[in-house]
């Protein structure tokens, strides 16, 4: 079963050069996965002569190009689609494709995979909560869990899931001795360094228990015998943190997913599935009759009770 990871959010136009449909992204991929490549026409040629499929283990910086040469099939005639299956698995994918010369189209480009990256809770446990045993809404309940992701991130102001890769976080100290990173438990420091010109390839790190102490747990970072500097933008930390996926076993210093956050997760993707027709709907009545509308999808109360045990900490 393949998981909706990515897709261009708009038809992007595509000319004689390389152009870019899906930038590097993150699928973590289990079991392989698939591009589908759509032309949608309106160019002045309609033929796209070619699709080239990046991967990437570190994000783009060290790229294997052009993967996978005679798939999707090309050319790819407006109006049309062509989809390419791929059994190795990746980390990151890229997405390019080009008209012959001086011709142009425009195009969509899907990017699917069955992922281990940005799962708050299982696909299994929410099938298994619902009693379901067929495969024909996995990929719904899948973008459901990926939703839900976003709304527990968004209630808690804080990155719940640990990165991959590093994630580098600027901020400025405003007189501060201490900050929250926003991802956290903290898993690895990879460097913190302080610029009044921004020039951080040329600035030294500091150094931990001499410059800065960090609180792993909490994501705290103490600026030791002085405050951090107050230039925006002005500190540079590049680091990993967050609870490992759930179903993922933790590697050395990581921590896993918490069981009632994963708890949470199972109940919310449940309520919103089985609410999948009508979530939201609620009735206006007024003198002579009454109409539906729809309102912002909520949070259950169980789910806030729990989420305000992980709320980010304000300092």
């Amino acid at each position: 079963m393949a998981e909706l990871v990515a897709k261009t959010s708009a038809a992007v136009a595509v000319d004689d050069e390389l152009t870019t449909l899906i930038d590097w992204t993150n699928i973590e991929s289990l079991s392989g996965f698939t591009v589908i490549v759509e032309n949608v026409g309106g160019g002045s040629g309609n033929d796209i002569v070619d699709v080239q499929i990046d991967t990437s283990d570190d994000g783009g910086n060290t790229a294997n190009l052009d993967q996978h040469a005679d798939v999707p099939a090309v050319p790819i005639t407006s109006g049309n689609a062509k989809k390419g299956t791929f059994t190795e698995t990746s980390k990151f994918v890229r997405v390019r494709a080009k008209c012959a010369v001086d011709e142009d189209t425009t195009a969509i480009a899907y990017l699917l995979a069955d992922s281990s990256a940005g799962r708050i809770c299982t696909l299994s446990d929410v099938k298994d909560r619902l009693g379901i045993t067929d495969t024909e809404t996995d990929s719904l309940i899948n973008r459901i869990i990926l939703g839900i992701e976003a709304m527990f991130n968004s209630f808690t102001n804080r990155k719940l899931l640990l990165n991959s890769t590093d994630e580098t976080y600027y901020f400025s100290g405003d007189g501060r001795h201490r900050v929250v990173l926003p991802r956290y438990p903290v898993v690895s420091i990879t460097s913190i360094k302080e610029s009044y010109d921004y020039d951080f390839d040329n600035t030294d790190s500091l150094i931990a228990n001499t410059d800065y102490r960090l609180i792993a747990e909490t994501g705290v970072i103490c600026r030791i015998a002085s405050t951090w500097c107050n230039y925006e933008d002005g500190v540079q930390v590049v680091y990993k943190g967050g609870y490992v996926a759930a179903g993922q076993t933790p590697g050395d210093g990581q921590t896993a997913m918490p069981a009632d956050l994963r708890e949470a997760a199972i109940e919310q993707a449940s309520y919103i599935y089985k609410r999948k027709h009508d979530i939201g709907l609620t009735a206006q009545s007024f003198d002579g009759g009454s109409i539906n509308k729809f309102a912002p999808i909520d949070l259950l109360p169980l789910v806030k009770t729990i989420l305000d045990n992980y709320r980010r900490i304000s300092l």
